[in-house]
């Protein structure tokens, strides 16, 4: 109330509300982003997006369904998971016994797809690996490619488990 009966200029004016606004915005996402990094959570959402601002931007531009949610999150059809939720006995993989059958698993080592993979890399002009999925991410042709390939292997797995 004590600002109403001041004859003089407001103090903020020299400082549009808009910049104070961003600065806010930057400072929370910022914390997101320092609570991501530091987090013990979203193993698997890390080795694609290691950074949540920069993660943000990507996944705005990706056409999101059930699959590919799942593939990014390692939250779905896979015998590592679902063994979390009594869903299902085994962890394994069927490419061997004793190796969990997680999203990563099946996108970067398992045998079952190597095929697939040794295709998709091809297509794509890069090996796919855990050091390499954070780059491939960031390039729309080659991500596109990338995720054709995921939606293929996690469609196979997923109905398997089902």
């Amino acid at each position: 109330m004590a600002a109403l009966t001041l004859k003089r200029a407001p103090d903020y004016d020299k400082c549009p509300v808009s910049f104070v606004k961003g600065q806010i915005r930057r400072g929370s996402l910022d914390e997101w982003n320092r609570r991501y990094r530091s987090g013990e959570t979203a193993g698997t959402t890390k080795v694609f997006f290691p950074d949540a601002i920069e993660g943000y931007h990507i996944v705005r531009k990706i056409p999101l369904d059930s699959i590919i949610t799942q593939m990014l999150t390692g939250h779905g059809g896979f015998s590592e998971y679902l063994v979390k939720f009594k869903c299902k006995e085994d962890p394994s993989c069927a490419c061997a016994p004793g190796v969990d059958e997680s999203a990563l698993h099946i996108l970067l080592d398992c045998p079952i797809f190597g095929r697939a993979r040794y295709d998709s890399e091809q297509e794509i002009g890069q090996k796919i690996t855990k050091n390499t999925v954070q780059e491939i991410m960031r390039n729309n042709k080659k991500r596109t490619k990338f995720l054709e390939y995921t939606r293929k292997i996690a469609e196979v797995v997923i109905k398997k488990n089902k």
